[in-house]
């Protein structure tokens, strides 16, 4: 059994992915996809006391999420996304019972999260979408993509145009 990765944002071209893969892999069998997100950390002091109730509940859950908070907002889209790369496996002929979604939180660069990520479950390749950043973005902010493919460590990354 292969496990795939496949790094979402919630932006509608980070579904490509999900289509590219769908199309690529055509429902094998020997496919295990875990859709995952990362979401941006904020402080805990900026949230309802409700939702640092919530994430707390999560968190006795969820050890590696442990220590961090997010808005439930960036929560809802993640989810929204999920369930619509979901589908689109669904309609690819995957079984969803092989397909995950798992999330983490924004506690070092996205590109290390995501690679933790990869090895914690053990999967082989790692499918990101690029966003085309110029030039000059990309030498002051970075590029995810970019630095998955520099890092990633007997991992293959596949990058798609999204």
């Amino acid at each position: 059994m292969e496990n795939i990765l496949i790094a979402l944002d919630d932006r509608p071209g980070s579904l490509k992915t999900v289509h590219y893969v769908s199309r690529l892999l055509m429902g094998s069998r020997h496919v295990e996809i875990i859709l995952f997100h990362v979401l941006p950390t904020t402080s805990p002091n900026l949230l309802k006391k409700e939702e640092v109730q919530r994430i707390q509940e999560l968190q006795e859950e969820q050890p590696h999420l442990s220590g961090y908070f997010w808005k439930e907002d960036d929560e809802n889209s993640m989810r929204e996304t999920f369930r619509q790369a979901r589908q689109i496996l669904a309609e690819g002929g995957f079984d969803l019972e092989r397909v995950r979604t798992h999330f983490g939180v924004e506690s070092a660069e996205v590109a290390q999260v995501i690679l933790e990520q990869a090895r914690a479950f053990n999967c082989s390749t790692i499918v990101v979408g690029r966003r085309g950043l110029s030039r000059v973005k990309e030498f002051f902010l970075g590029s995810v993509s970019k630095s998955l493919v520099g890092f990633a460590k007997n991992r293959t990354v596949w990058v798609v145009d999204a």
